[in-house]
């Protein structure tokens, strides 16, 4: 069976959720008997999986015409050279080609990943192409997925008459052999260098604790970066005092060390679908503050873990609470190996390849 892959950047070493989503789930999926094609965009090319086939794609570098113009490369050589059983998008921008695989006869599934439209990067007529391409997804999809329950809920409400398609498989994690040990004193946050984010939240709450709260000497770390400068990420290193550090995009054994010895992880983010970092924190038992969004509390953590959403005062006071009070270390292991096990979710993905067919 032939499986080719659309609508990331490419993996591996690329920043995202969606690339490291597809790294991981393609990796596990190479073990089976699928020959996997996955296409990726040529500006974010630092080395070739050695587990899958890559092929890498130019496109016009540009927020707006980026991922539009490498689309069009991906259906021109999927055209023209031997075609796949079924093309698996990522994304609801790139859902706006799905009908021209169907066209040539090709099975297509969607992961809906996020509501692209609701950052506020995009403007009147992007968001607009963007919910057009989340409904002709719905429409020429032959499946699919939501990445929880509480995605497919919503998507269900809002696409009654494609219902059906929809399927839970959610993102995965990989166990690491070492623990935070809850000792850590800096406060650490990673993601993508956009507005749906939240970092400016995270940065005005550490001013704000930095400024009011005696006996709290304010330390942190947001690893990132923009995939395009925009006035979000300029407004943000204009924000940052001497006491954030801003690393840029890490991986490997710098971002293990991060999740180790920090001793506070803070997603603020406004809006998500599965989000792989808050993951990667709980497999190494980071003491977690998370936005009360649906996407995290469909995570289960305990209760005093969460602040409301935008709510600056109140990530504030939480903040304050880390560098007041001792915590014990957190272990998640149990619950990530039954909910977020790579093994099973790249079973169900493979079973849902072939019914398809």
């Amino acid at each position: 069976m032939k499986i080719s892959v659309v609508g990331l950047r490419g993996f591996p070493n690329v920043q995202g959720g969606i690339e490291t989503h597809c790294e991981a789930l393609y990796s596990h999926l190479a073990k089976t008997s699928l020959s996997i094609t996955i296409y990726g965009r040529k500006k974010y090319r630092v080395k070739d999986s050695d587990k899958v086939r890559m092929i890498w794609l130019p496109c016009f570098y540009s927020q707006y015409f980026e991922t539009i113009s490498y689309m069009i490369f991906c259906v021109l050589h999927i055209f023209f050279n031997k075609k796949p059983n079924i093309v698996h998008i990522h994304g609801i921008g790139p859902a706006l080609f799905s009908p021209l695989f169907r066209l040539m006869g090709i099975k297509v599934i969607l992961t809906y990943h996020t509501a692209d439209y609701e950052r506020k990067k995009w403007g009147f007529f992007a968001k607009k192409v963007l919910k057009t391409g989340e409904y002709i997804g719905f429409k020429f999809a032959n499946k699919i997925i939501a990445l929880s329950e509480g995605s497919k809920s919503r998507l269900a409400s809002l696409f009654l008459s494609f219902a059906e398609k929809i399927v839970v498989i959610p993102n995965g994690i990989e166990l690491p052999l070492q623990k935070n040990n809850a000792r850590g004193k800096f406060i650490l946050g990673m993601g993508r260098f956009e507005d749906g984010k939240g970092f400016d939240d995270l940065l005005d709450a550490l001013h704000f604790v930095e400024a009011t709260s005696v006996g709290c000497q304010v330390d942190a770390i947001i690893a990132g970066k923009p995939d395009h400068e925009n006035a979000y990420s300029r407004n943000l290193v204009k924000k940052r005092k001497s006491y954030v550090k801003f690393p840029g995009f890490v991986q490997g054994e710098a971002k293990e060390k991060l999740f180790l010895e920090c001793g506070l992880f803070v997603t603020p983010s406004h809006h998500e679908g599965l989000p792989f970092v808050l993951l990667e924190a709980m497999s190494y038992g980071c003491r977690i503050l998370a936005s009360d969004i649906p996407a995290h509390k469909e995570l289960g953590l305990p209760d005093e873990c969460y602040f409301p959403c935008r709510n600056i005062g109140a990530l504030a006071e939480k903040i304050e609470k880390f560098y007041l009070y001792q915590s014990d270390p957190v272990n998640y292991d149990e619950m990530l190996k039954e909910r977020y096990n790579w093994e099973k979710i790249a079973k169900r993905t493979f079973d849902l390849y072939e019914n398809i067919l």
